[in-house]
């Protein structure tokens, strides 16, 4: 089910539906005439004219089969029923102060489809509604179905031409370059040692069913993305730079269609990260340290504490600190846990920290050595007469591995889909 709800330009009441034409054989209702062009596997345009131009009413787009089980009323009902959601959710997110008749239509309304599902059977339904939302006379109804949805052709004499450069121990910019620049191909890095044993099929078929995976999970919170989100056209490249130190990689490239085909060799280029080596040493050194000293000098220290099931943020705040979730002690430090020392703009985070942590009452001294991911050694002794406190960190809800997950999700493979979240019941009513 997909509604669309044109932009309300000053006034609210303004609003623009596109034209269709085309499909079903049922007669039509003589009061509005419906016509359905541009259908595609993912779309068409609808245009719904009534009869009489001073007739408020509204339209929608069902799937053929919930349509059929609506009768006229039921369907002025949902109709009713999903302009009052729109005058609550502009009201509560926008703050649109619009009643239901601001989104009644008049005359010619037309609108352009683009989620629709493939190879689906629709039907326009139109109905007289008055401003309280009280339907009157006949739904028009009127069937069409969208095509089936096709890729081209994957070729399988694809080659590329793959480089890796500005290399780092936390970063490298790839570029990716392939000799046939109108056909889609995918391509991402992985750590050597995840697919070193893996064969060309089996590496398509683990990235396959990762990018399933990941349509599946972004399509839970209301994101509709597909294959050709993930796929690249011609030239492309990407500075990663959350990179492992001291590790090898490998980039693979191979063409791929819309619909997760691929076909070809898959190309591989193999480099490393070299191991870190401080480029320069500094000291930081704060004694009774307070608010504006500390945050002026190096930010608002924190400690990063984390392990595979949670992530703690021990924070060394001064006294006049606002109230926080509640009391750590640094006694209670727990050997499972990685702790990494952090500034309060997150500006470093350490790849190896060595520190010691001695409290008293309300007094505390921070002494250690850490190399940061800017390459910069440091040696702390920050001391001051703080309290020590704790609060847990907000991380993105656990999502149950795939079982073959060579891809980084949170690297190349999400930057290039663009999330556009749509509504869930209507692309018309919530164009999001």
């Amino acid at each position: 089910m997909k509604k669309f709800f044109a932009i309300m330009a000053a006034a609210l009441v303004a609003f623009s539906f596109a034209s269709c034409k085309g499909g079903g054989n049922e007669p039509e209702n003589e009061a509005y005439k419906i016509e359905i062009t541009d259908i595609t596997a993912k779309g068409a345009t609808i245009t719904v004219t009534p009869v009489d131009s001073t007739v408020t009413y509204y339209w929608d787009v069902l799937e053929a089969t919930e349509a059929a089980k609506l009768t006229d009323e039921q369907v002025g009902a949902y109709l009713k029923e999903y302009l009052e959601e729109a005058v609550e959710y502009y009201k509560q997110y926008y703050g649109y102060d619009a009643t239901l008749a601001d989104f009644l239509l008049k005359g010619e309304n037309s609108y352009s489809y683009t989620k629709l599902e493939s190879n689906t059977e629709y039907t326009v339904v139109a109905i007289a509604l008055d401003a309280n939302g009280a339907s009157s006379g006949k739904a028009a109804r009127k069937n069409f179905k969208t095509l089936e949805l096709k890729e081209d052709p994957v070729p399988a004499d694809m080659t590329f031409e793959i480089a890796a450069s500005d290399i780092t121990f936390s970063s490298a910019n790839i570029t990716v370059n392939p000799s046939n620049t109108t056909a889609t191909y995918y391509w991402n890095i992985y750590k050597t040692a995840a697919i070193a044993s893996m064969s060309d099929e089996e590496l398509c078929a683990a990235i396959k069913e990762d990018i399933e995976y990941t349509i599946e999970y972004y399509a839970y919170f209301g994101y509709e993305i597909g294959f050709e989100d993930f796929l690249s056209q011609g030239a492309d490249s990407y500075e990663y730079d959350e990179l492992d130190a001291n590790t090898a990689y490998t980039v693979i490239a191979v063409a791929m269609g819309t619909l997760g085909t691929t076909n070809g060799a898959v190309a591989k280029y193999n480099f490393s990260t070299p191991e870190i080596v401080a480029e320069k040493t500094e000291d930081i050194t704060l004694t009774n340290a307070r608010m504006n000293d500390a945050c002026d000098a190096y930010g608002w220290w924190q400690l990063m504490a984390a392990n595979t099931d949670s992530t703690t943020y021990i924070t060394i705040s001064p006294n006049e600190a606002a109230a926080v979730e509640g009391s750590y002690s640094i006694d209670d430090m727990d050997a499972d846990y990685t702790y990494i020392l952090l500034d309060k703009q997150d500006q470093y985070a350490f790849a190896t920290l060595d520190i010691e942590i001695a409290v008293e009452g309300e007094t505390f001294v921070l002494t250690g050595t850490g190399i940061a991911m800017n390459a910069v050694q440091y040696n702390f002794n920050i001391s001051g007469d703080v309290e020590v406190l704790v609060k847990e960190a907000s991380a993105p809800a656990k999502v149950a591995p795939a079982k073959v997950a060579p891809v980084k999700k949170d690297a190349k493979i999400i930057k290039k889909v663009n999330l556009e979240k749509t509504a869930k019941r209507s692309e018309k009513l919530f164009n999001l």
